[in-house]
């Protein structure tokens, strides 16, 4: 289901191709506009075969209201689809920009490259944002599971917290957690614009090297 919902297939398909980009295909529009796509892709992801055959939403909707029960047994297609290709394409930006670095250690001008200097600087957000979609992605996913074919998410609601108190954790989790991001972000992008130390003289090669300070 979670691999469906991620490609936004709602039918039955093999081979099965990846889109890269498309337009629609929420829970509401199951005939998005592919936009580019990659033949056999999908189906060699999904089953590590070139000609695998991976079954759509409607499908495993029908299938599972069979097997549990009534309900709605497809997670947030959006969610699943656009958190994938962020994760994925950041995933592949970082890796084209650590090869432009490579170039450049190549050609001895890495630390004169003011240009990729500034990228580099910026490149520290992408770990974050790659590792938030990832976490979008699995945790929207699994819905509306808490633990697949065993417990639904409200079958997993306390009768003892109330209204009240779930609002004053959330609120609380959140202000915490975005302070908490704020200060590491500022501190990254401060420390990663100090100049680099003088280069130690030769006499000084072997003296102990300051542990990472904050």
């Amino acid at each position: 289901m979670k691999i469906a919902a991620a490609e936004a297939q709602w039918t039955t398909c093999q081979p099965c191709s990846f889109s890269l980009f498309q337009i629609g295909g929420g829970n509401l529009d199951e005939t998005p506009t592919q936009i580019i796509e990659i033949p056999h892709l999908l189906s060699l992801l999904a089953t590590n075969h070139w000609n695998g055959k991976v079954v759509g939403l409607n499908p495993l909707q029908s299938q599972y209201s069979q097997q549990f029960g009534p309900g709605y047994y497809v997670p947030n297609v959006f969610i699943q689809y656009w958190s994938m290709r962020v994760m994925a394409y950041l995933g592949a930006l970082v890796l084209l920009i650590a090869l432009w670095g490579l170039w450049l250690v190549r050609r001895e001008k890495l630390a004169t490259s003011r240009r990729f200097l500034w990228v580099a600087v910026w490149l520290a957000v992408l770990p974050f944002l790659m590792n938030t979609a990832g976490w979008l992605l699995t945790e929207s996913g699994r819905q509306p599971w808490i633990v697949q074919g065993i417990m639904l998410t409200k079958n997993g609601i306390s009768p003892t917290v109330s209204t009240t108190w779930l609002w004053i954790s959330v609120v609380a989790f959140v202000l915490l957690y975005g302070a908490l991001g704020t200060v590491d972000f500022i501190l990254m992008l401060r420390y990663s614009r100090n100049q680099l130390p003088p280069a130690r003289a030769d006499a000084d090669a072997d003296a102990p090297v300051p542990a990472v300070q904050y």
